[in-house]
């Protein structure tokens, strides 16, 4: 039954993504969202399974679906809620794992992981970012976007992730690119 919610997703411009998504927002709007994190936590569950079921055959992913489904990841993204945030990340993790992508939206991609941070799940968007370099083929970020990266508030120390993350995983990848721009 998933399968066929997924597919009617795409066929009407009233889909469920769009009504779970103002679903959310009006919620947010009432209760708070404070109360959405705790007590429904389910919302941001679904959102998250129906944009990733939306990515299950790569070869059916193209140019007018993913202009259809990128207003909803950059909801997510750009969310005060850290468990709206981080459904958000997991599906462009998944995007970027399944789909080659091509430059545009990968750039857009990286801005939005890069002028989105926030403190509390800047570890998550920043390792969300490895996995875009590490799976696709960035060429290029605009040096303020890279800026902007390196000179985010005391509260985020993007130096120290990013120090964690190469002993972790390979960075490579990004560090070329950084170094291309900034240099």
């Amino acid at each position: 039954p998933f399968a066929s919610i997924a597919k009617a997703t795409l066929a009407s411009k009233h889909s469920i993504i769009s009504c779970i998504t103002d679903h959310i927002r009006k919620a947010v709007d009432i209760v708070g969202s404070d109360y959405l994190e705790i007590k429904h936590p389910i919302l941001f569950n679904f959102h998250a399974k129906l944009l990733l079921s939306m990515f299950n055959d790569p070869e059916k992913v193209d140019e007018m679906m993913l202009a259809k489904l990128m207003p909803f990841i950059e909801n997510g993204v750009k969310s005060p809620m850290k468990s709206f945030r981080y459904s958000a990340l997991v599906v462009i993790s998944q995007l970027v794992l399944t789909v080659k992508l091509k430059e545009e939206i990968l750039n857009s991609l990286c801005k939005l992981l890069i002028t989105k941070l926030r403190a509390d799940t800047a570890p998550a968007s920043i390792s969300t970012l490895m996995v875009v370099f590490q799976q696709q083929n960035v060429q290029n970020l605009s040096k303020n976007t890279l800026k902007k990266l390196l000179r985010h508030d005391e509260s985020i120390d993007v130096w120290k992730i990013l120090k964690d993350l190469a002993e972790r995983t390979d960075t490579t990848k990004f560090y070329n690119v950084l170094w291309a721009e900034l240099v």
